[in-house]
C-alpha cells in the first residue's frame, strides 16, 4: 500500500521534500533480486524484501486477475466495449406524486445511457460514443473519434455530418469560436495515450534496476541482526538497517537519476501529462498548453531540480531508520520505519510509517499506519485489513480506516468501512464513512452496496460483467433513501470496427470553413436543437 504526505508548515520548499522522502521511504518494497545461501544480515534482509514484494504482487494479481487480464488483452488487440447503465428509483424521493410519478417512473424504466468504446492499438485509432435510448432505440447520440491525424464529433440530432480537425490545427480551431484562446494548439491522440502504458516487459527492467539501486546502497555495516525476538507469540529475527542523512540521500539522487536514463518511463509521463494540458507544478494545476516534447523537457527539469533541492535542501538529521521482522520463510511480517524530514533553516518534522502482516488458522491481518507532521500538527494515516479465505475459489474481506489531522490541539477526521465476500464470478460488497477524531465530521446516514457477476473467457474473445450499485440511507428532507445503478458491460475482441469516413460530402472540416460557413453551420444547429426539444417535450417535462 502506497501512502503519500504533502503537510506544509509555510515553506514553500517543504511539501516537495516530505514528497520526495515519502516515496523514498515507501519505494523499499523494490529491493534486491539476488538469492543466497549463507546470508549475512543484509543478505537475509534483502532477501526478505524481496520475497516480501513478489508475495504482494502475487496477492494483488490474484486478487484483480480478470481485470488486469483483460486490461492487457485491450492493450494489444482491436475491441468494441458496451456498458449499459440504468436507474432504479422510487420518484415519490423527487416529491412526485401521481401521474407525474408514474410518468418519470415509465422514463426511467424503459431508458438507459448507453457508452460504446471503439479501439485498435495497432492502428492507433479509437471511438467513443454516449447515448440515451429509449425501449432500446438511440433518442440522442454523442460521438467522438480520433487517430494520429484527426479528430471528430458528431451530435446527429444537431447536425446530420460528422464535424472534424486535423489535431495539429486544434489552437486555430479554438481560436475560431474564441480569439483570445491561448491554450493547446496540438491535441495528442487521447486513445493511443490512454492505452500507451509502459510494458510489461519495461516495468519488469525498471523493477529490477530501481531493485539494484536500492541494494547497492545498503551496506553490511548498515544491517544488524538480533535473533529470537517475539513476533505474535513467535521467536523470530528483527533486522535494523539504518542510513545516515549523506547515504539517505544519495540514494534519493540515484533513485532521480534512474528515472532521468528511462526513457520508456519519461514517455509514458510525458504522453499522460501532455494529454491532461501540461506537468502539474507544486499546488499548481497544469497549464492546459503543453505538447509531449515540451512535457518531457518540463519532467526532466522537474528531477533537476528535485536532485537539487535535495542536495542543497533537503535535511534528514539521524539518517533514516528502519526495524523489520523476518519470519520463517524469509518474508517481512512487520516494519517501522522513522526519519525526521526538513530543509535549510527548519525544525525537522517527525515521520513514521508501521506495517504488519501475519496469518493464523488462515485468517490473514494486515495494518498499515503512517504518522508525519510537527508535534501538534500531525497527519495519521491508519487502515486495517481482515481477510480469509471463503470456499473453493472466493475471498472475505474486512477493511477499517481513518485518516486523522491533529491541529491546536483537536483531532478532526473521518474513515470508511468496507467489507465484502465472493469470487471473480460473483462478489458483494458494501462500504459506509464514519465517525474518527475526537472532533469528527458530521457524516449522511449511507451505505453503498456493490453487487458483481463476471463471465469472462479471453480464450474466447469475450469478457461480460454486470454491476449493481446500490445507494441505501435517510436523510432528514428526503426521508428513506434507495437508488440504484445497474451496469452491464460486454466488451468483444476480433471484431472488424467500423469506424467513421472523414470525408468531403460525409464530414465537414472545420479548420477550413469561412467564418460564412461556420455561421451557417452554427444556424443549422440551432434549428436541429429547438426542433429536437419540442418533439420530445413530454419526456423533458416529465423529467
Amino acid at each position: 500500500m502506497e501512502t503519500q504526505v504533502n503537510q506544509s508548515t509555510g515553506n514553500k520548499k517543504r511539501p516537495l521534500i516530505i514528497g520526495l522522502a515519502v516515496i523514498a521511504v515507501l519505494a523499499i518494497g523494490a529491493t534486491a533480486y539476488a538469492m543466497f545461501v549463507d546470508l549475512s544480515p543484509r543478505e537475509l534482509y534483502l532477501k526478505s524484501e524481496m520475497n516480501t514484494f513478489k508475495a504482494l504482487n502475487e496477492s494483488f494479481e490474484d486478487s484483480f486477475e480478470d481485470a488486469l487480464a483483460l486490461q492487457d488483452k485491450q492493450m494489444d488487440e482491436a475491441y468494441k466495449s458496451e456498458a449499459r447503465v440504468g436507474v432504479e428509483m422510487d420518484p415519490g424521493m423527487l416529491g412526485a406524486g401521481g401521474m407525474e410519478a408514474a410518468m418519470i417512473g415509465s422514463v426511467l424504466s424503459n431508458s438507459e445511457i448507453k457508452l460504446t468504446t471503439q479501439h485498435d492499438p495497432k492502428k492507433e485509432e479509437g471511438s467513443a460514443d454516449i447515448a440515451l435510448t429509449m425501449n432500446n432505440t438511440d433518442l440522442v447520440k454523442a460521438e467522438f473519434y480520433q487517430n494520429n491525424k484527426q479528430t471528430a464529433v458528431s451530435v446527429p440530432a444537431a447536425y446530420d455530418k460528422h464535424v472534424y480537425f486535423p489535431n495539429n490545427q486544434f489552437g486555430d480551431v479554438m481560436r475560431k469560436f474564441d480569439p483570445a484562446y491561448q491554450g493547446m494548439e496540438k491535441l495528442e491522440n487521447f486513445f493511443k495515450a490512454v492505452e500507451g502504458d509502459i510494458s510489461e516487459k519495461a516495468r519488469d527492467e525498471a523493477f529490477q534496476e530501481f531493485a539494484k539501486v536500492y541494494a547497492d546502497s545498503v551496506k553490511d555495516e548498515n544491517v544488524k541482526l538480533k535473533d529470537n525476538v517475539e513476533f505474535k507469540g513467535e521467536k523470530l529475527r528483527e533486522l535494523t538497517v539504518s542510513l545516515s542523512e549523506k547515504e539517505t540521500k544519495t540514494l534519493l539522487v540515484n533513485f532521480i537519476e534512474k528515472i532521468e536514463k528511462d526513457d520508456e518511463i519519461l514517455d509514458a509521463v510525458a504522453e499522460q501529462a501532455a494529454l491532461q494540458g501540461g506537468l502539474p507544478t507544486g499546488t499548481m494545476a497544469p497549464t492546459g498548453s503543453m505538447s509531449k516534447e515540451e512535457a518531457k523537457k518540463e519532467l526532466k527539469k522537474v528531477l533537476a531540480d528535485a536532485k537539487k533541492a535535495i542536495n542543497d535542501d533537503l535535511e534528514i538529521p539521524g539518517g533514516m531508520k528502519q526495524v523489520v521482522i523476518v519470519d520463517g520463510d524469509d518474508k517481512v511480517v512487520s516494519r517501522d520505519l522513522s526519519m525526521k524530514i526538513g530543509a535549510n533553516g527548519e525544525e525537522a518534522v517527525p515521520m513514521n510509517y508501521k506495517s504488519e502482516s501475519w496469518t493464523k488458522d488462515e485468517t490473514t491481518n494486515s495494518s498499515w499506519v503512517l504518522n508525519a507532521g510537527p508535534e501538534g500538527e500531525t497527519l495519521l494515516v491508519d487502515v486495517k485489513m481482515e481477510s480469509e479465505p471463503k470456499g473453493k475459489e472466493g475471498k472475505k474481506r474486512d477493511i477499517k480506516a481513518k485518516f486523522e489531522m491533529t491541529e491546536n490541539g483537536t483531532t478532526e477526521g473521518i474513515g470508511f468501512h468496507i467489507k465484502g465476500e465472493g469470487t471473480s464470478k460473483k462478489s458483494k460488497w458494501t462500504a459506509q464513512l464514519v465517525p474518527a477524531g475526537d472532533a469528527p465530521m458530521e457524516l449522511p446516514d449511507m451505505t453503498v452496496e456493490v453487487e458483481h457477476t463476471g463471465d469472462q473467457n479471453l480464450d474466447k474473445d469475450y469478457a461480460n460483467h454486470d454491476y449493481k450499485v446500490t445507494l441505501i440511507g435517510n436523510d432528514p428532507s428526503m426521508g428513506d433513501i434507495n437508488v440504484g445503478l445497474n451496469i452491464k458491460t460486454k466488451t468483444t475482441f476480433g471484431e472488424k470496427l467500423k469506424f467513421p469516413e472523414l470525408s468531403k460530402g460525409k464530414a465537414e472540416n472545420i479548420a477550413e470553413m469561412s467564418d460564412a460557413e461556420m455561421m451557417g453551420m452554427m444556424s443549422e444547429i440551432q434549428r436541429n436543437i429547438e426542433q429536437f426539444i419540442g418533439e420530445n417535450a413530454q419526456m423533458f417535462q416529465g423529467l
